[in-house]
């Protein structure tokens, strides 16, 4: 998923760590160690005062530094809706086809050429271009569309850009989904993998599916499939790994969500997690060079087909915060990520 692949080369010159003692490896996070940033997130009081009230264990000084920090615990009901905040910021950026994006050369050249067509009265007409999607700026073909934006929402690494690739995936939604969601496939889809695991379950309720669209977690609320999960990454040049905390969210959309749809549709969100309501590590693993992912979006939807072939469009969103690296470079390596994450993933369906 992009959250893994996008940010592999996306954070290659991330700072290292120096340190040369023997590194004592991260605890596993579980709901009551995690805390994730919510300054962008559109929470009702009620929200935040249930993640602050279950993240005061410690008294009153945890609370407060729970809201100054603008980081929230995903201890108690309060998580469910903080997954919803970020499905909901998710979709706007998926389905954004504002003038606010600036395409990439090839890409900017292929809808272009759309254009001219379509005012000239000459669709594309070839067998390619039947898988299509009926939204705007769909993809076709082989083609992998890619764009880069400023973050619109305020706050921490909003000087960090926004990357945003589409293409076609042959094979259902559903199947792109549960190859998403599946830890133990990673490194097939990502060269520079070295391993994710699932470190603690959020949606525990056995009835609770991706698939889903009606059995909600009786205790968070939601649909789908949640957990927090723990991933490295080596990309070349990169002396030690890159390690991300992630909370991942994935659900099955439905007309209600506003979302343009040609049949079944999914969405999967990611967002760093926090050993402390800081935002920081525990401060123990010098193996590794922990980044940050502010947003991760993959949004699935499935396409109609007059074959009965099963295809699905893929949107990634990446949105990520690497101190290391000049952000105008940064972004050039998010966006050649973006475009090979795509690349990558059809790769293997069309095995």
């Amino acid at each position: 998923m992009l959250l893994q692949a996008s940010l592999d080369a996306f954070n290659t010159c991330c700072k290292m760590d120096d340190e040369t003692t023997a590194p004592k490896a991260h605890p596993a996070l579980d709901r009551t160690t995690s805390f994730i940033r919510a300054h962008d997130l559109d929470l009702s009081e009620e929200d935040v005062a249930k993640c602050c009230a279950e993240a005061a264990s410690d008294g009153d000084e945890l609370r407060k530094i729970s809201i100054d920090k603008e980081l929230l615990s995903l201890e108690g009901n309060g998580s469910g809706a903080i997954m919803s905040a970020l499905v909901t910021i998710g979709l706007k950026e998926a389905t954004d086809e504002s003038s606010r994006w600036s395409a990439t050369g090839s890409t900017d050249k292929i809808i272009k050429k759309r254009g001219k067509q379509l005012k000239k009265g000459k669709p594309n007409n070839t067998a390619e271009a039947e898988i299509m999607g009926p939204w705007e700026n769909a993809a076709s073909g082989n083609d992998v569309f890619v764009w880069h934006s400023k973050c619109t929402r305020p706050g921490h690494g909003s000087d960090y850009p926004v990357a945003k690739s589409r293409g076609l995936i042959p094979a259902s939604a559903k199947d792109v989904v549960e190859l998403l969601k599946d830890s133990n496939r990673v490194m097939e889809y990502n060269k520079m993998s070295v391993g994710r695991e699932d470190q603690h379950v959020l949606t525990k309720d056995l009835n609770s599916s991706v698939h889903c669209l009606e059995t909600k977690c009786p205790q968070l609320g939601v649909t789908g499939e949640a957990k927090i999960m723990s991933s490295k990454n080596q990309p070349p040049l990169t002396r030690k790994p890159l390690e991300f905390k992630t909370l991942f969210y994935a659900r099955h959309l439905n007309r209600d969500d506003g979302v343009e749809m040609d049949g079944a549709a999914y969405v999967t969100v990611g967002r760093s997690v926090w050993e402390t309501p800081e935002g920081t590590t525990d401060g123990c693993d010098g193996s590794t060079t922990r980044c940050e992912l502010l947003l991760s979006v993959n949004l699935v939807r499935e396409i109609t087909t007059e074959n009965g072939e099963k295809w699905c469009e893929l949107t990634s969103i990446t949105h990520a915060v690497s101190p290391g690296i000049p952000i105008f470079i940064g972004k050039q390596i998010a966006l050649n990520a973006a475009e090979n994450y795509i690349k990558d993933i059809r790769a293997l369906f069309e095995k």
